[in-house]
């Protein structure tokens, strides 16, 4: 008989501890067994009359609901299951909240989706102070909606800003911020919890008690939330926010929104049955299924970036970085931010006052935004310290090594720091694209050489690949990857090739693109269809982004590695070579960049196009954006389905995270493979094949995306029924 997940005490006081404890596993969630228990227990405590007041507690250290069962959520097929379900939520919950006495939620940890809305029909809300409570309503980032009463309870309680703010966002709230927005009624130490508990069930229970629901509304938000125009103000303006944001790309909030404000201040009922009906159909959806996918692919990079969890290296706990541009300043930025001391190495002074200057700004940053105080910026700051020789290198546990991004440069770097470190020390690379094969000759001990590439931003990119070189040892990756999660980073290993996973399958798109404008399609043609298909920004703003002379330099390496198929398009040579384009950082590149504002560089690209134009003896034409979208993206599925073919990353659905989090491939479609299946294989091929006809080799598709087309597999097992 399975164990149950509810336990019901009831003390001699009244006092009923309804403990939440999933058998065998670390974190509570609730899947329809849960939920059937809980009614059940709810059903026994409607029917006693000796409970005074129930608390609702978790038995799980820095947990408290961590929302519904995903695998649930993802084998839903069908609007009819999709509503019958969420209306059962909804029905378990109002049981919770219809009990004839109080009732406490005590968070301690987690308390997100379906746990919220859980602790949203208990009369009070008692949280923690711990780092690991967290309240939030994520289902946006799943590609539904709240479906347990989260759209009706929470505007009710918070009113129509804090209560979007939160739905629409997907964002968490800490304890003490849950507390000054309403969403709580009361912060206790965590340390303290169970005398917390006791005294607020103390003032509960006394003969004044405490009031259910405390004012905390002022004029403004009594205008807001009680005036037609008010509401209309917010709903407007969350509205403009929400187009901004998603661009029309990600259902979800908008149905959040128009749900909200279909039901506010409504009849229950009828709201209860809207959010059911909404949640329902967007369940099923490409989107839903698409970012569901995601959320797992996530999960388990958490335990396997790649090669399995068996090890457990030592943690890392000092380290160097050689090269203080801006990237090591990036990085010597991240490691102190977590607690590492630094030392940060170049060959000038100068250098190492902008590597220092680079992560002084980042800290400044998280101090204007409010995300650290002062004094904790400064201390983090005193943890990098800097030189030009390699005195204090001797007690690192790894180097970064973070110079140009140039071969002959790095071997010999390599080979010197080996010399002036500890045996047991490992030696990361932060190349974007040189072969480990390459940059490990000449080494004593490559068995402790890995790559450890991040992205531009540091502050900002989620990615780290972890580049296993061909006798680079499993204890040197565990390491990596042990001080990478420590970062706040996903790690991602992939095997040795030029250009690694990530720019080896961009940078066909950025060429491709480049191939388009100097045939005479215009720049901002193919940049607008590209941001239409859902990429944060197009590929001349993203080229301009990374800096010309950066792409170019990969480009080029790529085309050594790769032949014909990566040739570099000649007007990526020209702008760099002959008109010095370098991008935002020199504030000129295919755009002209003034602070925020960016407009296209007419004065350069015009004669540049003509004399392509000239030179090519074509008319201007301008593709439609169909074959702009195609000539831009099948070459990336090319690509990546190459890589997997070569067993470069270990998964389709590592690969498809990886161009998610390092360039920014829509989420909603799920990474360029997830895309392929969806679109149909044998649309991918024979598309290819149209454009290999009419313009050249480079489009040739890769013998598995053939071979697949041929046997009918997919790169995911099943495909999102719809």
């Amino acid at each position: 008989m399975k164990n149950k997940a509810f336990q019901l005490v009831v003390n001699t006081e009244g006092v009923a501890r309804l403990l939440f404890d999933l058998p065998n596993e670390k974190v509570n969630t609730f899947s329809s067994s849960e939920m059937k228990e809980l009614k059940e227990a709810l059903l026994e405590l409607s029917k006693r009359d000796d409970v005074r007041l129930m608390l609702l507690m978790s038995a799980k250290p820095g947990i408290f609901i961590a929302g519904a069962n995903i695998g649930e959520l993802a084998s839903i097929e069908s609007v009819e299951v999709a509503e019958e379900k969420s209306r059962y939520g909804q029905s378990v919950f109002q049981g919770l909240e219809d009990l004839p006495f109080p009732t406490v939620a005590v968070i301690d940890g987690a308390c997100v989706g379906g746990g919220l809305e859980c602790a949203l029909a208990c009369t009070y809300r008692l949280v923690s102070d711990s780092p690991k409570t967290k309240l939030g309503l994520p289902e946006v980032s799943l590609g539904i909606i709240p479906g347990w009463g989260g759209t009706q309870r929470l505007p009710r309680l918070l009113g129509l800003p804090g209560a979007l703010k939160l739905i629409l966002s997907g964002r968490p709230v800490d304890g003490r911020k849950a507390v000054r927005m309403g969403l709580a009624d009361k912060l206790v130490a965590h340390e303290f919890l169970d005398e917390g508990v006791r005294g607020f069930i103390n003032s509960v229970l006394s003969e004044s008690g405490i009031a259910r629901r405390r004012s905390r509304h002022a004029a403004r938000d009594w205008f807001l939330n009680r005036t037609p125009i008010g509401r209309t103000l917010v709903f407007r303006n969350a509205k403009q926010q929400l187009k901004r944001r998603t661009k029309g790309k990600y259902p979800a909030p908008e149905v959040a929104l128009q749900v909200v404000h279909d039901s506010f201040r409504g009849d229950w009922s009828k709201g209860m049955a809207l959010e059911a009906r909404r949640f329902s159909k967007l369940c099923i959806t490409h989107v839903s299924k698409n970012l569901v996918q995601l959320f797992y692919t996530n999960e388990s990079l958490k335990k396997d970036a790649g090669i399995g969890d068996t090890l457990h290296p030592k943690p890392v706990e000092t380290a160097a970085v050689i090269g203080a541009g801006v990237m090591g300043g990036g990085i010597s930025w991240l490691l102190s931010s977590k607690g590492i001391p630094v030392r940060m190495k170049d060959v000038k002074w100068e250098a190492i006052a902008t590597g220092m200057a680079a992560a002084s700004d980042y800290f400044g940053q998280l101090v204007k935004r409010r995300k650290m105080k002062k004094g904790a910026a400064k201390l983090a700051m005193h943890r990098i310290s800097g030189t030009t020789d390699y005195t204090g290198f001797r007690n690192v546990d790894l180097v970064i090594e973070a110079v140009v991004e140039d071969l002959e440069v790095k071997q010999s770097v390599l080979v010197d720091v080996e010399k002036r470190i500890r045996e047991d020390a490992v030696i990361a690379t932060n190349t974007s694209s040189l072969s480990m094969v390459d940059l490990g000759k000449g080494l004593v001990h490559p068995e402790r050489f890995v790559g450890m590439h991040f992205f531009n931003p540091v502050n900002r990119m989620p990615l780290v690949e972890v580049i296993a070189g061909p006798k680079t040892s499993q204890e040197a990756i565990a390491k990596v990857i042990d001080l990478t999660r420590k970062l706040g980073k996903t790690p991602i290993v992939v095997n040795n090739c030029s250009g690694f996973l990530v720019n080896r399958i961009l940078i066909p798109y950025l060429n491709e693109s480049a191939y388009m404008l100097q045939e005479g399609t215009s720049m901002e043609r193919i940049d607008k269809a590209l941001e239409d298909f859902g990429l944060p920004m197009g590929p001349f703003a993203l080229a301009d982004e990374v800096g010309i002379d950066v792409g170019l330099k990969v480009a080029r390496i790529l085309e050594s590695s790769y032949g014909e198929r990566m040739q570099v398009a000649d007007i990526m040579k020209d702008a760099f070579e002959e008109y010095h384009l370098l991008g935002k950082k020199s504030g000129k590149g295919f755009y002209i960049h003034e602070g925020k504002k960016m407009r296209p560089n007419e004065k350069d690209l015009a004669p540049l196009a003509k004399a392509y134009q000239a030179r090519l003896k074509s008319e201007v034409h301008s593709l439609d954006t169909d074959e702009i979208v195609d000539r831009a993206l099948l070459p990336m599925v090319n690509e990546a389905a190459r890589c997997l073919e070569e067993d470069i990353v270990r998964t389709p659905e590592y690969l498809d995270m990886a161009m998610i989090m390092g360039t920014g491939f829509p989420p909603f479609r799920g990474g360029p493979l997830r895309y392929a299946d969806e679109r149909g294989l044998s649309d991918v091929c024979r598309s290819l094949e149209r454009l290999e006809k009419k313009y050249g080799e480079r489009y040739h598709p890769s013998d598995l995306l053939l071979e697949m087309e041929k046997t009918g597999r997919r790169f995911y097992a099943k495909p999102a029924k719809v």
